[in-house]
């Protein structure tokens, strides 16, 4: 691990995602916001990664509609509340900044809200592309100026233009689809040297993206960060405004063949690929048994491919100026789909995401989160020692004068 900026200390990450206030209403995971902040910091972790929902900031309030009530298993962003809800996002945000000043945890800002805004656009064509980029900028810039004035910018850590460049947005793009035939996923686990025009394309809607940001975040030290989908040539997509990468490694558990015939047994497809609204069709205790089979009899392939892919990242993160991006790990370490349910056991889910953790912690990143559900969503958030004692693992790895100290 190396320090990040001038803050002296890795980053310990915990990814509070859109669900922080989408989930904030009466009844929901984070309804007393002051208790998760400070659970976040019994936790060891000293950042939130969220979305601060610029797009809706500069609104006086914002609805959410419903959302996961008739499933069995709760996902990001679910609102349990039958008419949705209607919160005053600016107000909240400041909040959040407020409970984290008080606890000393700095806050990466992003933004998820292409979910929503991007469902709505079919295809980008070649002539709107860097407009539609530039505007997109030019509504952070608005809401950080506000977010300045609302003290919010002092506990931020960085600032990126959008969630998962090129999931949300490349798919939405002309020039990336002229340019890309392969469907593309969370977490992606293969390097690609061979898509120098597709690294081009993006390398142009990147600086569009992030100029306008740049400008405005510099003069107070807030470093541009990229999101990424996973594995990308970050150096040849990226331009001299960016500070940071933020890379998401998330890969499916390694299967046999025997794997896959007992995880199609939990339901069709099973083996593949899978989301909450997906799992939530399964047989679960099936699932969950074949997926800790797969874990235990795979795990050495599993830890190599930690190891592969941490070295793999650092080949890729030097820009053409000869400018190398710090790293930050804010969604890991694998599957995105997992079932947080009583029939589905954490044990071998959390021997995987604190290995990897663990394995990360040996390389030259900046920050890192233990797991994307290590959030006061899902019940994993109540393994407090689990989350604390990973993360005084990373903050040791590259800090041992903190040993003998009072924790």
């Amino acid at each position: 691990m190396i320090r990040y900026f001038d803050k002296n200390v890795p980053l310990t990450i915990s990814m509070w995602d859109f669900s922080w206030l989408t989930c904030s209403h009466p009844g929901g995971s984070f309804a007393d916001l002051s208790r998760c902040v400070a659970e976040a910091a019994t936790c060891g972790y000293n950042t939130l990664r969220v979305d601060v929902f610029p797009h809706f900031y500069l609104q006086k309030e914002h609805a959410f509609a419903p959302q996961g009530l008739d499933r069995r298993i709760r996902s990001w962003g679910d609102v349990l509340v039958p008419g949705g809800y209607t919160v005053d996002v600016r107000a909240k945000v400041m909040e959040l900044a407020n409970l984290c000043r008080q606890h000393g945890i700095w806050l990466g800002l992003d933004t998820w809200t292409s979910l929503k805004i991007l469902a709505n656009i079919s295809i980008i064509e070649l002539d709107e592309e860097e407009h539609w980029c530039r505007e997109w900028a030019a509504t952070w810039v608005k809401a950080l100026k506000m977010m300045r004035e609302d003290g919010v910018l002092e506990r931020a850590i960085w600032v990126a233009p959008c969630n998962e460049v090129p999931l949300f947005l490349g798919g939405k793009l002309r020039s990336v689809l002229l340019a890309d035939t392969k469907k593309r996923r969370e977490g992606e686990v293969d390097f690609c040297e061979n898509l120098p025009e597709l690294d081009h394309v993006f390398q142009r809607v990147n600086h569009w993206l992030g100029e306008a940001i740049y400008e405005e975040i510099h003069r107070d030290g807030i470093p541009l960060s990229y999101s990424s989908l996973g594995a990308e040539n970050y150096g040849a997509r990226l331009t001299d405004i960016y500070d940071l990468v933020d890379i998401h490694f998330m890969p499916d558990v390694i299967l046999t063949d025997e794997d896959r015939i007992a995880m199609e047994k939990a339901a069709p497809g099973a083996s593949k690929f899978s989301l909450h609204a997906e799992l939530d069709t399964y047989n679960l205790a099936l699932y969950g048994a074949a997926w800790n089979q797969a874990c235990r009899r795979n795990y050495a392939d599993m830890l190599r491919l930690a190891h592969a892919y941490a070295q793999g990242v650092f080949a890729h993160t030097t820009l053409s100026s000869g400018k190398r991006l710090p790293v930050v790990v804010t969604e890991a370490y694998g599957p995105c789909g997992y079932p947080d349910h009583p029939e589905v056991s954490w044990g071998w889910y959390k021997n995987w995401n604190a290995d990897a953790a663990r394995i990360f912690s040996g390389y030259d990143f900046a920050g890192l989160t233990l797991s994307n559900y290590a959030e006061p969503l899902f019940n994993l958030w109540h393994d407090t020692d689990w989350q604390r004692l990973t993360n005084l693992y990373i903050l040791h790895a590259v800090q041992p004068e903190f040993f003998g100290q009072d924790e």
